[in-house]
């Protein structure tokens, strides 16, 4: 039944409750018409506006966000056949991802001069294109790699728009181990940065990647605490190695994971940028926004019924464009299959084009600004993610935590939650748990996905990448048969 404007329910929210407990007839109005996150927080089923909430400084209006094409093929010449189809049809951005990468998911290119250039062949490096790289372990032969690239191509490092992606924490805790002390790390990450600068790039030169804890099944806090710690590492790293803080700040790229659960996409988005306006504050500069991208999740990617992938990538790309992203990257739909075709490319790429420039989702800033869902779930992930982050920072830091197996025990208890839930169907998966396709055809693909990547020896436990649908996945491809 439709409300009219001046029927008490549009506007009491006692009222509403009252007819709603008897549409449920008995049944017990929290177990129907709330839920709770993996982080405690309660999905309330209906908001009123929030009152003294502002837009939070981020992307400007009307600002498109940059829309990233993925480069990992390992074959150079149709790398950059793919690099140039993605810039001349409607692609502002390039990720080069290297083999072993946080985001390299099978494949990757290789961290060498000849390599990049051939990659790059062609490319305007100069003209404003904005290029990251996603470095692997050895992130400073990237970073050599690319800057020999530009100087065979005749590009000046101070013409080039590049965002460098050394992450020695982030593989670090995805391998299980690093490569010195932390003492060590950040005197090496402060000497190539130093490096970096001195050959006149502008940076960033790091990278936050909550992906990390995203693709190992960790909660939306545990993702903010994670790159909280992470950047205050860096920017101390930053400031030993004689930056000042006002301009190692602007040396630091944040990275996070969007999914199909928009609402807390939206809002973790939203609370990155306020935690770190906070720490920006106790360090004694004024806030700035910082450059926060965005990559639809690995962890949501099924193998089986691969179509419903699109549908997957586009509610992630949503959330990240309307949570402010200022770059995003969207996952082919065949990428936990293998290396992806050019339609599969394509599908990624449109996603973005549609929701910009048809859906207009760039025309406001923080659209969701004052709505009481989002400002709720922003508030309760602001508070969730600063004890995670303080939890970290209690036990001796980010690295401290990683080498005593803390953060990765917390972790590991949510995934744990989050698999049961699908395995109990308290949550579904679309193609996976639910629905199932019964007459699944083969995806084409340019190379099938290779073995497993088999980790070296780790000195504590590594936040390996995980997919949801692998339990499920594994039971089928050896019963031959659907859930």
């Amino acid at each position: 039944m439709a409300l009219e404007f001046n029927d008490p329910v549009a506007t009491d929210e006692s009222v509403w409750r009252k007819r709603a407990e008897a549409i449920l007839k008995g049944a017990e109005f929290d177990a129907v018409l709330t839920s709770k996150t993996a982080d405690g927080l309660r999905i309330e089923p209906l908001y009123g506006k929030a009152k003294g909430n502002t837009p939070l400084f981020g992307r400007s209006a009307g600002a498109p966000w940059t829309i990233i094409g993925r480069i990992d093929d390992q074959d150079s010449t149709r790398a950059n056949t793919q690099a140039l189809i993605d810039l001349e049809n409607g692609a502002t951005g390039l990720i080069l991802v290297f083999e072993d990468a946080v985001g390299s998911y099978g494949f990757g290119l290789s961290a060498n001069k000849k390599t990049l250039a051939e990659v790059l062949k062609g490319i305007y490096l100069d003209a404003g294109i904005n290029i990251t790289l996603d470095c692997g372990p050895r992130g400073r032969d990237a970073a050599h790699a690319f800057s020999g690239a530009c100087e065979t191509l005749g590009f000046p490092a101070n013409a080039v728009n590049v965002r460098f992606g050394l992450n020695p924490i982030g593989l670090g805790a995805r391998d299980g181990t690093f490569p010195a002390d932390s003492h060590k790390i950040a005197v090496n990450i402060g000497a190539s940065v130093n490096d970096l600068i001195g050959q006149g790039f502008a940076g960033p030169f790091v990278v936050v990647d909550g992906r990390i804890i995203h693709n190992a099944g960790g909660s939306e806090a545990q993702e903010l605490g994670f790159v909280l710690a992470s950047a205050v590492f860096y920017l101390r790293a930053l400031e030993a190695a004689g930056i000042l803080l006002e301009d190692a700040r602007r040396m630091i790229e944040f990275r996070l994971s969007s999914d199909t659960d928009q609402l807390l996409s939206i809002a973790k988005h939203r609370a990155l940028r306020r935690l770190w306006a906070s720490i920006e504050k106790q360090c004694g500069l004024q806030a700035k926004p910082i450059l926060l991208t965005s990559e639809t999740a690995y962890r949501m990617m099924a193998r089986r019924d691969p179509h419903v992938n699109i549908l997957r990538a586009a509610m992630g790309c949503f959330a990240s464009a309307i949570g402010g992203a200022d770059a995003i990257t969207v996952l082919p739909f065949t990428t936990a299959l293998g290396l992806p075709d050019p339609f599969a490319r394509r599908l990624a790429r449109n996603t973005q084009l549609v929701l910009l420039e048809e859906a207009h989702l760039a025309k406001v800033n923080d659209p969701t600004a004052g709505a009481g869902v989002y400002e709720a779930l922003t508030d309760g992930l602001v508070a969730e993610g600063w004890k995670q982050f303080q939890m970290i920072e209690s036990e001796g830091g980010i690295v401290a935590s990683l080498d005593s197996d803390a953060l990765q025990g917390r972790v590991a208890i949510t995934r744990s939650s989050r698999d049961q839930a699908l395995e109990h169907k308290k949550s579904i998966m679309v193609g996976v748990t639910a629905f199932l396709n019964q007459d699944e055809k083969p995806v084409p693909l340019l190379e099938p996905l290779p073995a497993n990547y088999k980790l070296a020896r780790s000195n504590f436990i590594p936040l390996c990448p995980y997919r949801l649908s692998e339990p499920f996945d594994s039971y089928q491809d050896k019963e031959g048969a659907v859930l």
